[in-house]
């Protein structure tokens, strides 16, 4: 069903155009967990001091009545607006569950809704990695209902910068699309300078929205596995083929296939394109029929 979405929008941004919402994306994604703040839950305990208005009894006569309207003891009425005033600033978000969909961070009862350009948002555990204490935050799988999560910084953790990643590894893109729909992840490498006579490559599921970049050896990748295109991807790919997949005119990504051109199929066939089946988000390489 979600894949199903992702189809929607995608046709969206030709039909409809996209209209960022500032609200939506960014810093200003942690605005709703301002919602409500320890100092006013800590003001109502003040209302505990109406208590004393028992004094009042001391009072002897109807006629001395005029004296008590002098004391200062909280009415009845006012002792209710204060506490319908308290429970309202004690509010701190929405009673959506991780998981669900949302716009706005204070539709969550987390107070964090991760929103990804066309594909939409989910209350998670986070939407940015200062909301983990000990790592970073790792984006939803937007054809699940599986909401972000606070990682520790291992491989394929969610990241903003290396700084939560943990040591030897690097924050790095690993799946781009529209240059909207980012995978940023911690991972064993940046470049191929940085691998022991290996490559490095993404190593990416895009049905599970994760992956991150490892040191792989040349060759190595299977037909129809995802691969850096206009990079090191015919290195990478067991066929030696890092083929170009359109999605529908909007972007292109690189599957392992067996042609990029009928050339290649060694005059026995015909180079079919390889696709992205966006109903189950399924990437097929090229393939000579």
């Amino acid at each position: 069903m979600k894949a199903k979405i992702f189809s929607i929008t995608l046709v969206c941004v030709v039909g409809c155009g996209y209209i960022e919402n500032p609200n939506l994306m960014g810093d200003d994604l942690g605005s709703g967990s301002d919602g409500g703040s320890g100092s006013s839950f800590e003001s109502t305990s003040d209302s505990g001091s109406t208590s004393d208005s028992g004094s009042t009894s001391d009072s002897g006569s109807t006629s001395d009545s005029g004296s008590t309207s002098d004391s200062g003891t909280t009415s009845p009425s006012e002792t209710s607006s204060e506490s319908e005033s308290s429970t309202d600033d004690m509010t701190t978000g929405g009673s959506s569950a991780n998981g669900s969909s949302c716009t706005a961070d204070s539709e969550c009862l987390s107070g964090n809704c991760y929103v990804v350009p066309f594909l939409g948002g989910q209350c998670g555990e986070c939407n940015e990695d200062a909301d983990c204490a000990a790592g970073g935050c790792t984006l939803m799988n937007p054809f699940e209902t599986t909401g972000s999560v606070c990682n520790m910084g291992e491989v394929g953790g969610g990241c903003e910068s290396s700084s939560v990643c943990q040591g030897g590894l690097s924050c790095s893109n690993a799946l781009n699309l529209l240059n909207l729909i980012e995978l940023n992840t911690c991972g064993e490498c940046l470049t191929d300078a940085d691998c022991m006579g290996t490559i490095c490559a993404p190593l990416v599921s895009i049905s599970d929205f994760s992956g991150y970049n490892a040191c792989i050896e040349p060759g190595s990748l299977a037909q129809d596995s995802f691969c850096n295109l206009g990079g090191n991807g015919d290195d990478a790919c067991m066929t030696g083929i890092c083929s170009t997949v359109d999605i529908m005119g909007l972007d292109q990504l690189g599957a392992c296939g067996e042609c990029k051109t009928s050339a290649d199929c060694g005059g026995n066939g015909t180079c079919v394109a390889g696709v992205f089946d966006l109903d189950t988000a399924v990437l097929t390489g090229s393939t000579c029929q």
